[in-house]
């Protein structure tokens, strides 16, 4: 007899509980197996070993065995080993390795993940409920009287037009001065803009960086102890962040940490510093903050770009300037205002460097937020050839959650259907713990990707020179708008923080940096589109279900995405249809879930269920939101 087998590691028939665990818990694992068989035994990896455990029958077929996980936090991967009276199976994680339903294999392929975190592991309650607006602060607002701009620098390009296109020049962009053109937003233009963004209903500003830096971005940081002057200084950051606190609105600042600017206080390679730099002197107090390989002319810089010299984090000068001491610069700007960190690049920051940031962070504010960028599933993420430790309760609250906008995009795209859309949730919601997956940073859109409406609207690919000035079309236009609306509905009813990039709320186009950072068209603002942010942002902000409710997936197949919300607070129901030209009904069974009526939160209009049958149509590329109370606006 052919030997047949099943697990599922989402349905808690076959494993218990659900997800990530903490150290020392009881894990239930099942297997239902089929066939002549002698023996069936679970494989548990971790610790560079093999534990092999023999399973027993529970009932007919199905077999069972209750490990403890390892007293530290770890990666455990398990798989099941099937002993025939021909041959020995196994039975493993399916080939893309999104966990759920395996695979009956002849051979030891991949295995299941078990994230173990540490016991008591806790992130921001506050950070769970919020909403994040980032901004790129150049090209925001200038709150200048009759918007002047402080130029640092004479080689300095400062656009007399805030309405000016972003330039693009190939040779420029290439040479050391790249990205010197400038706007003139500054910090006096967010405070200028805090009733425009409470009423928006965002209550976290994540700034790119505002450090003292050459270029318009900052990524080059000059010196992290002060404010770009044409940003402001630091009275004035003071001034943001108890203005932006008055207004529910907590500041989340960008770090960089794994490099510096060639033109900054610390390397100083063209002497605009009046510190002696690493690439001045050996005898620089910064020099060995840094690699030379050819001194001074050759060193260690990111991406092999001259411009942004890496820095030895686990210097211990360079991590006592910049974590640990009394007045350390992450320490610094919390006690100056700040709620949180974002790290630029967390995969190039040793897991040491990460695990003292946390520690430095909470030793200000325990409730303070460190947030990763991290483009991968961060549970098992390699950089370096090594396994990071992200998520296991020493380094981060939260990460960018890059794999849920290549998901969303992909599947409104039409790159693949519902079904693998929500097999890619439900992976991350498997891998990582509970804290953290109500805790991610939840992005369609952002300073290094095109922007969505771009993207939505079919853009051709043209060459960068054309970039600048083109626009969608009318028709392309409509389109885009439409899967924004069921891009952004997904984004704010689903699990984790949402994050808007500054000006797709109005309307905002542009491809790939550097025209995804053009200024904010407050002279051309989409009122419709505004009008839709503000409407949905508030529905996710007034019902709680919506920000920390369970995850339940009621249908997910073609072009239809179908879920269910749910918490003490209430229920919500949330279906979206991708297609651009066919309508779809699908037909939920409630009755499992005790919902007897439901109103449609964008009409009013009450539903009665029917012996717990729901049946919804859905218009092409429409979404629909049902919730069983009110939500008042």
């Amino acid at each position: 007899m052919q030997i047949q087998a099943k697990h599922n590691s989402q349905d808690k028939q076959y494993r218990f509980p659900f997800g990530a665990v903490e150290c020392d818990e009881i894990v239930t694992f099942r297997l239902a197996v089929y066939g002549d068989i002698e023996k069936v035994m679970l494989r548990l990896w971790y610790e560079e070993k093999e534990h092999l455990f023999p399973m027993a029958e529970s009932s007919q077929d199905l077999y069972e065995f209750q490990a403890q996980m390892p007293h530290n936090s770890m990666l455990v991967w398990y798989s099941f080993v099937i002993v025939a009276q021909d041959k020995t199976y196994y039975y493993c994680n399916n080939k893309e390795k999104l966990g759920g339903e395996g695979a009956l294999c002849d051979y030891l392929a991949d295995s299941y993940q078990i994230t173990v975190y540490d016991k008591g592991f806790k992130t921001p309650d506050w950070f769970k409920d919020a909403v994040i607006y980032q901004i790129f602060v150049d090209r925001f607002h200038n709150g200048n009287s009759h918007n002047y701009v402080y130029k640092k620098r004479d080689i300095y390009q400062i656009h007399s037009n805030w309405n000016d296109p972003v330039p693009y020049d190939k040779e420029l962009s290439n040479s050391e001065l790249a990205r010197s053109d400038f706007y003139g937003g500054n910090l006096k233009g967010i405070i200028k803009k805090l009733d425009y963004l409470h009423e928006l209903g965002v209550t976290v500003l994540y700034l790119n960086p505002i450090f003292d830096a050459f270029s318009n971005h900052k990524y080059d940081t000059g010196d992290y102890r002060k404010i770009d002057a044409m940003f402001g200084d630091e009275e004035i950051f003071k001034e943001l962040c108890s203005k932006a606190h008055k207004k529910g609105i907590s500041i989340v600042l960008d770090g960089v940490f794994s490099h510096v600017g060639c033109d900054s206080k610390y390397f100083n390679k063209r002497g605009e510093y009046k510190s002696l730099g690493a690439c001045q002197s050996k005898k620089s107090p910064y020099y060995r903050w840094f690699n030379f390989t050819n001194y001074p002319d050759t060193y260690d810089c990111w991406w092999g770009i001259p411009t942004l010299p890496n820095v030895n984090e686990m210097n211990e000068d360079y991590r006592e300037y910049i974590l640990n001491g009394e007045d350390s610069i992450v320490k610094h700007w919390l006690k100056c205002g700040a709620r949180g960190w974002r790290l630029d690049v967390a995969d190039e920051l040793p897991s040491t460097f990460i695990k003292e940031l946390r520690t430095a962070v909470k030793s200000v504010n325990k409730d303070a937020v460190v947030i990763g960028e991290v483009w991968e599933d961060a549970s098992n993420k390699v950089s370096y050839g090594y396994m990071r430790e992200y998520l296991l309760g020493k380094e981060l609250d939260s990460v960018m959650n890059y794999p849920f906008k290549d998901g969303i995009i992909g599947f409104i795209m039409g790159n693949f259907d519902a079904n693998y859309f929500n097999r890619i949730i439900m992976s991350i919601y498997e891998n990582y713990p509970k804290e953290c997956f109500y805790s991610l940073m939840n992005l369609i859109d952002g300073h290094d990707i095109t922007r969505v409406k771009t993207l939505f609207g079919n853009a051709p690919d043209i060459p960068m020179e054309e970039r600048a000035h083109y626009k969608l079309s009318p028709d392309m236009e409509r389109l885009a708008n439409k899967r924004t609306r069921l891009a952004t509905l997904w984004q704010m009813t689903f699990v984790g923080v949402p994050c808007v990039y500054y000006g797709d709320e109005v309307g905002m186009q542009g491809y790939s940096d550097p025209f995804n950072r053009a200024s904010f068209s407050w002279n051309s603002i989409d009122l419709e589109m505004l009008e839709w942010y503000k409407t949905i942002i508030k529905m996710r902000n007034k019902f709680a279900p919506l920000r920390n409710g369970d995850y339940i997936p009621l249908y997910a197949e073609g072009d239809v995405l179908c879920y269910l919300r749910r918490s003490k607070g209430g229920k919500a129901i949330i279906a979206l249809n991708r297609s651009e030209y066919n309508t779809h009904t699908i037909t939920l069974d409630l009755r499992n879930y005790k919902i007897n009526y439901l109103i449609n939160a964008f009409t009013g209009e009450a539903i009665g269920i029917e012996d717990g049958i729901l049946e919804i149509d859905l218009p092409p590329l429409r979404g629909k939101l049902y919730t069983d109370k009110i939500i008042k606006l």
